[in-house]
């Protein structure tokens, strides 16, 4: 176990078994402005440091219940059914703030205008602070117009983790599940909805979890601001059919700030993007056990420093990009609605275990399908310690699919589609059924593409720079520093020859590690276990 956690004191054992089942309600403060609302109801005499304001309208404050080092609040502070409709601001404590119902903040609108970025309530959060949630069915939902601003540091990140985890330390960890996540509902832009939708205020696309909507016609809005965050032990099912992922970006804009951040461990995706053109950098998904990176309905954002480690064990992909979820296809939409989905994702390290017995399919690298398009440019793919390290053939690392031709088409045209300056170090680089390698439309293999080798006279002159490895635990190989995510200085192949300097491939260099120290389960002083393939 980390031994920086904080150790919950000052709640009963018994309260803590309650707790932790969702059974006890630890209330609020109440008072009015005539009341003094300053000491601690641990009975101390201290000063009460936890999270107030003033109910809308009224002259009733709520605050939260000290207990001598945690701060405690209860469904009347916020929750599903009580959302904050003004701003709040979250204080640093040492211990931790413990909420017993989901934080939502500002109103849900599903017709008519909805708030415009920046209009509605703002959540300011501390740096350094940890937020944990009691129930595995809470979560945080940050609604249209209204913002979050968490803006940790590297000495001092802001955590949102479960009860478990943060309290009484029984998190494991590979444990998932454990609450639901952080969805932002955002006013950009999603092919879910028509021009005419958008221009006429009726966008009001129903997001995952508890129904709320996102949508709107503005990608340049700000939902607020997000710098070494971390998220842990999320993706429970917190509505019939909706495990919800570590952060959920519903149509994002550009204007919101997105730096530092990290997933640890989720059921579900670790950053999910439907629509939207919200950047992110620097971001670190550790054991997701579906894919690392999904986007979709039009998202066009750019992802700079990525770095992906699939669980020993679990994991499907690295990247899982779409146009046009399936379900929307099978209803009819065609595939190429647009706007259509084309971020640019940069230097990323995806790490695969090889495993093919997860929870959500095999560990694999980068799937591109749906209609979606993607520029993948200064990356890595790794399936070399899934090899050495669980004796596993990788599964395949790049891979396009349908329906139809139409990804397969962009690709094969270079429309916004393209793979520059990337190492796929994996014994399968692409997809192969029945000996039949994966193809375009023009019956050029994909592997054909990412090396811009034609057997049909076809050029890819937009891919350039791509080195493929199909042996990555030869001897002679150097992708990575052996043991560790960070890129090596060259770039060495099976043969020995040396293919590029290692500098500015991957997420990582050891010279220069944007993780340190602040992202958690790299090091041993910050992690519940070593890293699976470290030596």
């Amino acid at each position: 176990m980390n031994v920086t956690r904080l150790v919950f004191l000052g709640i009963t054992a018994a309260c803590l078994a309650a707790c932790e089942g969702g059974g006890v309600d630890i209330k609020v403060e109440t008072s009015d402005n005539s009341v003094d609302n300053s000491t601690s109801s641990s009975g101390g005499g201290s000063t009460n440091p936890c999270a107030s304001y003033t109910v809308t309208g009224t002259t009733e404050v709520r605050q939260g219940t000290f207990d001598g080092r945690n701060c405690v609040y209860g469904a009347a502070f916020v929750g599903k059914t009580n959302p904050l409709k003004t701003d709040l601001t979250i204080p640093f404590i040492s211990g931790v703030h413990i909420f017993q119902d989901s934080l939502f903040v500002g109103e849900n609108v599903s017709s008519g205008a909805a708030p415009a970025g920046g209009t509605g309530p703002k959540l300011t959060i501390a740096a350094g602070n940890t937020l944990a949630f009691s129930n595995s069915a809470d979560y945080m939902l940050i609604n249209r117009g209204s913002q979050i601003i968490a803006n940790g540091s590297p000495a001092a990140p802001v955590t949102f983790t479960a009860f478990a985890d943060a309290v009484t330390n029984t998190a494991t960890a590979n444990d998932v599940q454990l609450w639901g996540g952080m969805v932002i509902n955002g006013n950009g832009i999603t092919n879910n909805c028509s021009d005419a939708e958008r221009q006429n205020n009726q966008c009001h696309v129903v997001s995952e979890g508890q129904p709320s909507n996102y949508g709107g016609n503005d990608n340049t809005e700000s939902s607020g601001e997000l710098r070494y965050v971390i998220v842990k032990h999320t993706g429970f099912e917190v509505a019939p059919g909706d495990e919800l992922n570590g952060i959920t970006f519903n149509a994002v804009g550009s204007g919101t700030i997105v730096e530092n951040v990290e997933v640890y461990s989720t059921y579900d995706d670790g950053l999910e993007f439907f629509g939207g053109a919200v950047n992110v950098s620097n971001a670190v998904v550790l054991y997701a056990r579906d894919d690392s990176l999904d986007f979709s309905d039009g998202y066009v954002g750019t992802i700079e420093s990525a770095l992906i480690i699939h669980w020993q064990t679990d994991g499907n992909r690295c990247i899982e990009g779409d146009n046009v979820g399936e379900s929307r296809t099978n209803a009819g939409a065609p595939a190429d609605t647009a706007p259509i989905a084309e971020p640019i994702i940069r230097n990323m390290t995806c790490i695969t275990s090889n495993s093919d017995v997860n929870t959500h399919g095999d560990s694999e690298g980068v799937l591109v399908r749906q209609g979606g398009k993607l520029r993948l440019e200064n990356s890595i793919i790794y399936a070399g310690y899934g090899t050495s390290v669980n004796g596993l053939s990788s599964n395949e690392c790049y891979e396009i699919d349908g329906p139809g031709d139409v990804s397969k088409t962009f690709a094969q045209n270079g429309d916004n589609f393209h793979v520059r300056d990337t190492i796929i170090a994996c014994q399968n680089p692409i997809q192969v059924d029945n000996g039949v390698p994966d193809s375009l439309p023009n019956g050029d293999s994909v592997l054909d593409w990412l090396l811009n080798s034609s057997a049909v006279g076809a050029t890819y002159a937009f891919n350039v720079a791509n080195t493929v490895i199909t042996d990555p635990v030869n001897a002679n190989v150097q992708v990575l520093q052996a043991g560790t995510y960070y890129t090596t200085a060259s770039i060495v192949d099976a043969s020995g020859a040396t293919v590029r300097p290692g500098t500015g491939l991957g997420a990582v260099q050891a010279g220069s590690d944007w993780t340190s120290p602040w992202a958690f389960g790299l090091r041993s002083n910050n992690a519940d276990v070593p890293l699976w393939f470290a030596p």
